[in-house]
C-alpha cells in the first residue's frame, strides 16, 4: 500500500471513530459522575464535588475551555474526548505502521475507533475517554524514545504527566510505560513527567489549598479502599470479581459473546462470533510466533510495549477498581487491541496480502457491527438514571413526596433541585429515614438502587422500571421505582 492510500485509509477510521462517537453522544447526563463535572464548568470547589476527588484538572480546564467557546452542558463535557480521540486514532496508526506494518497499524487503529468501550466512553461526559486518548499519545511518544532523541522522552514524560491530571486512575498504566523508556532516556522522561504533573498540581494545590486538599483527598481514599470503591476489600468474593472483570473486558470492551447477556439480532451475534474467531485467531498467533521466538524486534516492542501498561493496570483494576463499571477496563481494552494487532502483523508477514487484508477488512467490519448497536442505543435513550428523573418529576407532585435512591440523587438535585430525593448511606439508615416520614404522613418512593432496598421488600410496590443493556451501562443499567406501603396499624386486642 502506497503511503497515500495508507494515509486516506487512516483518515477513514479516524472518521468512523468520530461518527460512532457522535452516534453514542448522549443526550442527558447520566450519572453521578457526569453531574459532578457539569457543576465544574462554573465553579471548581473539590468540597463540595465540583467535580469530586482528585480533580481531574486537566479535563476540567478543556471542558471549561470549551464551554467557554460556547459548547452546550453535556456537548462541552464531551468535546475534550472527542477531539484527543480523532487525534490518538490518527496518531496510533503513523506511528505503528513501521513497528507492525500497514496491516497492523490499521488494524489497531481500526479497534481504537470501533471497539464498543472506547466509542461509549469516547462520547460519554466524563474524563475517560481524554484520560484513554492521552494514554495513547504518550504510548507512542514513549514506543519512539529508543530511536530518537532525549527530547521525544522528555515529550513521552510530558504527555503522561498530563494524562495523570486528566484520569489518575490510570497511574498503573503511565507509570507502567517506563518500562519500554531505553534507561539512557529515563532521566529525561522523569523531568518530562514532573514538568507535565507540576503543571496541573501547582494550580490544583493553589485553587483547593494544601490542607484542604490532604483532607478531601485521605477522606476520598480511606472511603474508596474501604466501604464504597468497590475494592478487594468491599467485596472480596473471587467468583464475583472474575465474572465482573470478564464481562468488563471481553463482554462490554469487544462486544462478544457473554452468558446470560441476549437480546441480540442472528446478524449482531454472527458478527460477535466472527469477531472472536478473528480476535483468537491473531491471539493464537502472536503467542505461536512468540513460543518460537520468531516475532521481529518491532513487534516484540509493541507487544512489551502492550504488556508493560496492560498488566499493572490489570492487577490494579482487579484489586482496587469498582468493577461493576466497565469503564474501568479502558486500559486493558487498549492494550489487548494492541497484541492483537501484533498477531495481525505476525499473520500478514506470513500470508499474502490477498488474505491479510480481508481478515483485517473483516476484523474492522464485524468490530463495527456489534459497536453500532450500544452506540445507538446510548446515543437514542437516555440513562435509565436520566430517565427515572424524568419520569419521577413528571407524575409526582414534588409537595409532600420523599424518594429514597442511590447514585440518581444527585441527577434529582441537578436537574429538579425543587424534588426531595435522598441517597442515605446504610440499609439501616435507609429504614429508619422511610419508617419516620413515613409515620410523619409523607408520600414515600424508594429505588432498587437506594443501599438496602431489598430489606424493605413486604412494603415496596413496584411502580415503573427503567432499563438499559447491561454493554451500554454495566452499572445501574436496571432502576425500579417503588412506591412504600407502610404496614397497617395492628388492631387492638379485645378487652374482656
Amino acid at each position: 500500500m502506497t503511503s497515500r492510500a495508507f494515509a486516506g485509509a487512516l483518515a477513514l477510521l479516524v472518521g468512523a471513530g468520530v461518527t460512532a462517537r457522535v452516534l453514542a453522544l448522549p443526550r442527558l447526563l447520566p450519572d453521578l459522575d457526569a453531574v459532578n463535572f457539569a457543576r465544574s464548568l462554573s465553579r471548581f470547589d473539590l468540597a463540595a464535588q465540583a467535580p469530586h476527588f482528585p480533580g481531574y484538572p486537566v479535563y476540567v480546564a478543556m471542558t471549561r475551555l470549551a464551554s467557554a467557546a460556547g459548547a452546550p452542558e453535556v456537548l462541552a463535557l464531551v468535546l475534550p474526548g472527542l477531539a484527543l480521540g480523532a487525534v490518538a486514532i490518527g496518531t496510533l496508526g503513523l506511528v505503528l505502521r513501521p513497528f507492525l506494518g500497514v496491516a497492523g497499524a490499521l488494524v489497531a487503529s481500526a479497534l481504537l475507533a470501533l471497539l464498543p468501550l472506547p466509542v461509549l466512553f469516547g462520547a460519554t461526559p466524563g474524563s475517560d475517554g481524554t484520560g484513554l486518548a492521552l494514554l495513547v499519545l504518550a504510548a507512542c511518544a514513549a514506543l519512539v524514545t529508543r530511536d530518537s532523541g532525549p527530547r521525544v522522552a522528555v515529550l513521552a514524560g510530558v504527555v503522561a504527566g498530563v494524562a495523570l491530571g486528566a484520569r489518575p486512575s490510570f497511574l498503573p498504566a503511565l507509570l507502567g510505560l517506563a518500562l519500554v523508556v531505553p534507561r539512557g532516556r529515563w532521566l529525561a522522561a522523569l523531568a518530562g513527567g514532573g514538568a507535565g504533573v507540576v503543571a496541573w498540581l501547582v494550580p490544583l494545590v493553589a485553587l483547593t489549598g494544601p490542607a484542604e486538599l490532604l483532607r478531601i483527598g485521605s477522606r476520598f481514599l480511606l472511603g474508596h479502599a474501604g466501604s464504597w470503591g468497590g475494592t478487594v476489600a468491599v467485596r472480596p468474593e473471587l467468583g464475583w470479581r472474575l465474572e465482573h472483570f470478564g464481562f468488563d473486558i471481553l463482554a462490554a470492551g469487544f462486544g462478544l459473546p457473554w452468558p446470560g447477556v441476549d437480546g441480540d439480532s442472528v446478524a449482531v451475534l454472527a458478527a460477535r462470533l466472527l469477531l472472536s474467531v478473528i480476535l483468537t485467531g491473531a491471539v493464537v498467533a502472536l503467542a505461536h510466533a512468540a513460543l518460537r521466538e520468531s516475532l521481529s524486534a518491532a513487534e516484540r516492542r509493541v507487544a512489551l510495549l502492550a504488556l508493560s501498561f496492560g498488566v499493572p493496570y490489570a492487577a490494579w483494576m482487579f484489586l482496587g477498581q469498582n468493577l461493576l463499571k466497565a469503564r474501568h477496563a479502558l486500559p486493558v481494552v487498549l492494550a489487548l487491541a494492541l497484541l492483537v494487532a501484533v498477531g495481525v502483523a505476525v499473520l500478514a508477514r506470513a500470508w499474502p496480502s490477498r488474505v491479510s487484508f480481508p481478515m483485517a477488512g473483516a476484523l474492522a467490519v464485524s468490530t463495527a457491527a456489534v459497536m453500532l448497536p450500544v452506540a445507538l442505543e446510548q446515543g437514542r435513550e437516555p440513562s435509565p438514571a436520566a430517565r427515572l428523573v424524568a419520569h419521577v418529576s413528571s407524575t409526582l407532585a414534588p409537595s409532600g413526596t420523599l424518594l429514597f435512591t442511590g447514585e440518581e440523587a444527585r441527577l434529582f438535585e441537578h436537574y429538579v433541585p425543587h424534588f426531595r430525593a435522598g441517597r442515605p448511606a446504610t440499609g439501616e439508615q435507609l429504614r429508619r429515614e422511610v419508617e419516620r416520614v413515613s409515620a410523619a404522613g409523607a408520600d414515600v418512593y424508594v429505588t432498587s438502587t437506594a443501599p438496602g432496598a431489598e430489606a424493605l421488600a413486604p412494603h415496596l410496590e413496584p411502580v415503573s422500571r427503567f432499563t438499559c443493556g447491561r454493554r451500554v451501562r454495566s452499572h445501574a443499567h436496571d432502576i425500579v421505582l417503588f412506591h412504600y406501603r407502610p404496614a397497617p396499624p395492628a388492631p387492638p386486642q379485645k378487652v374482656l
